[in-house]
Parts: structure tokens; C-alpha cells; sequence
């Protein structure tokens, strides 16, 4: 019997991730309130939820929801910012980086003090978006940063940081809109944009980083990190932008069992999106479209998609059936050749967006989303709550 149940009044954007993480199959999340507070919870395996208020005053906006990791030696870390750039954040909230560290192991019982990464590179549109990926020797941080554009930093210690770089830049006053995932040792795979779908004719893009060295998913070297920033169009090519095909918006990536890239994306053409699934075969990346996302709503084209980290044959997604947005498993055995797919939500009063599954859990079927309604209306003015399905 499915089980659905609210966490808490707030909301989340689609690139501040992992939006939940999970450890022995609780599942560990956090989002940005309706009053601009910062909130994390543990929700157990048995359903059990206990939350916590961490931080104050950051600002009512979707953007500046809290990215949760774990230390290598099961501490959570949690990395949260306000919504910077021409215009933002509002009046009195300074643009930082901020974290905190759990003082248990695998608990919101406690936190230390709120710490700072002390580095970002030239500019002054602040930090957004903060991804953080633990592998063997250090933690990375991306986000973008002063320039409007991919940027990060890493420490070995989590208390230092090396300086700031950009990673990627686009040009033209286009930033770019990245994703990136870690396989957990070495390995970092990442997409990014041209820049924003709804104002840059833009395709997608992939690298991949190991030991210093920037490659192509054939292996194709493309620089080392004495390189960047390198150009988008100097990435590999997953999507090449064509007004019949649309301007891509990327949504998630993840590994395989054998540390292969699975992609899903939109790409927005005459106001309307639609979901596709990328993989490499070997010679090239192949693109397949899974369905349209629908009318969707203002500031909303679609509710967005996420992978299931665990196994990408999976898709979560969120689009437009009857009046409201609603999210909706799909599942491929063949990279998305054929698809299956099941109804996860059927709510009659608001629309259900940006759904993503715990990263770690294994042997559930758990999805996290929002809910909101005519209230929600862009990023600064929404009405949402956190909601978890087990099913």
C-alpha cells in the first residue's frame, strides 16, 4: 500500500543537489522554506520523521535549497546559499557559501557552527546552486559562482579550500546549467547547458574528470584542470541545438552498476518541453525521447526529471496530465527504446514537481517531490510542501 506523507512547508530548484541521500535506507533531506528558513530531515525506512531548523533568514526562494553529503566517515555535511546574481539575493543577505556538520554520525541530532567556503572566482554575481561529491581523497564543491558560470573548489581536511576556478563558461553572457554526479573514488562525470533554454539556443554537453586529467566519454582528451575554464563548445557533444529540435535544459545524471553515464534532459521547443534519455554506445551519444511534458505553467514548463542513482534505467518525472502536473516511474531495459511506465501521483488540488529518489537507497521505491497550487507562481512566490511517497 503506497504511503504518502508530508515533511514539511517548502520547496527546492532542480540543480542544488543531492536533494536527499540516504544511509542503511533512511533517507536524509532538506529543503528551503515558505518563510526562507533552512530545514533538514531524517525520514526512516519505517517512516518515522524527525526535521530540523539549521539556519534562519536565508530568503524565501526555491533556489536556496539546502545540498546534503556525507563525510567518508558518515557525518553529514550540508551546503546552502541565497539565490545570487543581477538582481539577487534581496537587501541584507550577503552572497556565502555556508555548510554545517552533523556532530553524530548518519544524525540531524546535532550541528557545529555555520562555516563559510572562503574562495569564489571574479565577479560579483555570488554563489548558487552548490553540488558537493565526496570521492576517496577529497570533497568537491560546484556551484556557480561570481561569473555567472560552473565553478569549484575541494577540500581534504573540510575545513580548507583551494581557490576557486570556473570549470566552464559559455560566453555571450550565456551561463551555462550544469549536473554533475561522482562515482564515489575518482571519477566525476558532468552536462552542462550553453546557458538558460528559455533565452540561449543551447545543446548539451558532457565531461568527464579522473586524476586531474578532463575527457570525452570516448576517452578524448580534453584538457587537465590546468585548462579551465574550457568552452562548452570544446565538450563532448551530447545534443547539438537545432531550432527544430529545441534549446536543451539538462535534469539529471547517473551511473550504471559499471560506472556508465545515463542522462535525462529537456528540450524546450515553442513553449513546450519535452523529456529525453542520452546514453554513449560506445561510438556516440544517442538521444531518445521519452514523451512531452505538457502545457505545464507559468515559470514551469515542466515539473523536471530525475535518475534513479541506483539503477538509471529508471526515470522519475513530472508533467502535465489532466489540469495539474503529476510525477509519474519510467522504466526502460533497452536504453530507451521501449518504455514502461506507472502513475505515481493523482493529486486533484495542485500540481506535483521536481521529484527525485535518495541517493543510496537501495531495494525501495521511495520518491521525494512538491506540491503546490495556483498560489505558486515563480521562484520567490511559491505555496509548496515536501512530500515522500513509498510505494
Amino acid at each position: 500500500m503506497a504511503v504518502d506523507r508530508e515533511l514539511g512547508a517548502g520547496a527546492w530548484s532542480y540543480f542544488g543537489d543531492p536533494r536527499a541521500i540516504s544511509h542503511d535506507g533512511h533517507t536524509f533531506t532538506g529543503w528551503i522554506s515558505t518563510t526562507g528558513n533552512v530545514w533538514v530531515a531524517r525520514y526512516t525506512r519505517g517512516g518515522r520523521l524527525s526535521k530540523r531548523l539549521i539556519f534562519r533568514g536565508l530568503g524565501r526562494d526555491d533556489h536556496n535549497n539546502p545540498s546534503l553529503v556525507f563525510r567518508r566517515d558518515g557525518h553529514l555535511m550540508v551546503f546552502f546559499s541565497p539565490h545570487s546574481g543581477h538582481h539577487l539575493p534581496p537587501p541584507g543577505i550577503p552572497s556565502v557559501m555556508r555548510y554545517m556538520v552533523a556532530l553524530h554520525r548518519h544524525s540531524i541530532q546535532e550541528f557545529g557552527r555555520v562555516r563559510t567556503v572562503p574562495t569564489n572566482v571574479p565577479g560579483g554575481l555570488g554563489y548558487t546552486y552548490p553540488n558537493p561529491i565526496q570521492l576517496r581523497d577529497k570533497l568537491w564543491l560546484f556551484w556557480r559562482g561570481g561569473g555567472w558560470n560552473p565553478t569549484f573548489s575541494y577540500t581534504e581536511d573540510g575545513h580548507t579550500w583551494v581557490p576557486a576556478r570556473e570549470l566552464v563558461r559559455s560566453g555571450g553572457g550565456a551561463r551555462p546549467y550544469a549536473k554533475y554526479v561522482g562515482d564515489g573514488n575518482r571519477r566525476i562525470h558532468a552536462i552542462f547547458s550553453n546557458g538558460n533554454a528559455h533565452s540561449t539556443p543551447s545543446g548539451l554537453h558532457y565531461l568527464r574528470y579522473e586524476a586531474g586529467e578532463l575527457s570525452a566519454m570516448s576517452g578524448r582528451r580534453l584538457g587537465t584542470l590546468d585548462d579551465v575554464p574550457l568552452h562548452v563548445s570544446a565538450l563532448d557533444r551530447i545534443y547539438r541545438f537545432t531550432a527544430q529540435g529545441g534549446s536543451a535544459w539538462p535534469m539529471d545524471i547517473a551511473l550504471t552498476a559499471e560506472g556508465r553515464p545515463r542522462v535525462v534532459y529537456t528540450r524546450l521547443r515553442a513553449g513546450q518541453d519535452t523529456f529525453y534519455y542520452a546514453y554513449h554506445n560506445g561510438e556516440r551519444w544517442v538521444s531518445r525521447k521519452i514523451i512531452e511534458a505538457g502545457r505545464g505553467r507559468e515559470h514551469f514548463g515542466s515539473g523536471g526529471a530525475s535518475l534513479d542513482h541506483e539503477d538509471p534505467r529508471f526515470v522519475y518525472l513530472s508533467r502535465t496530465i489532466g489540469t495539474w502536473s503529476q510525477v509519474e516511474q519510467w522504466f526502460t531495459p533497452d536504453e530507451g527504446r521501449t518504455w514502461t511506465t506507472r502513475q505515481l501521483t493523482a493529486r486533484p488540488d495542485g500540481f506535483c514537481a521536481r521529484p527525485v529518489t535518495p541517493r543510496g537507497l537501495r531495494g525501495a521505491n521511495r520518491v521525494l517531490y512538491w506540491t503546490g497550487d495556483e498560489r505558486t507562481t515563480g521562484w520567490t512566490k511559491y505555496v509548496t510542501r515536501i512530500r515522500a511517497l513509498d510505494f
